[in-house]
């Protein structure tokens, strides 16, 4: 699984379709792109508002059991101000564990800034 991380509009989905190609034209195996992770983690903590750490990292390593060879995107959703609403902060704590789980289990990370995409592992 490869996972390319960034901020909101910087071009991670361009770059998941890029190294998508690039691999399937190499030969190798790689799977869907999964774009904006982040939003599947914001319905999940909808229909489960309790869930917490430990629940939130198994449903994020689920995903890679499912699709092993995908390129998965999610925005950093961690930087900036801190919302006041409560529902939000546990959004944005939910998403920063679901993001350690994929970085962890990942092949490849990459930080996509301003359409330039960094390997960061």
């Amino acid at each position: 699984m490869i996972l390319i991380i960034g901020g909101a509009f910087q071009g991670k989905e361009r770059a998941a379709e890029k190294i998508a190609a690039a691999a399937a034209a190499g030969g190798k195996n790689i799977g869907p792109v999964l774009a904006a992770f982040h939003r599947s983690v914001r319905d999940y903590m909808e229909t489960r508002p309790q869930a917490r750490e430990e629940e939130i990292r198994a449903y994020a390593a689920g995903v890679v059991r499912d699709h092993p060879s995908a390129v998965i995107t999610m925005d950093e959703v961690g930087c900036g101000v801190v919302p006041v609403d409560g529902k939000e902060r546990a959004y944005r704590e939910a998403a920063g564990w679901a993001g350690q789980e994929l970085a962890a289990m990942a092949d490849e990370v990459y930080r996509v800034t301003a359409g330039i995409l960094t390997r960061i592992k």
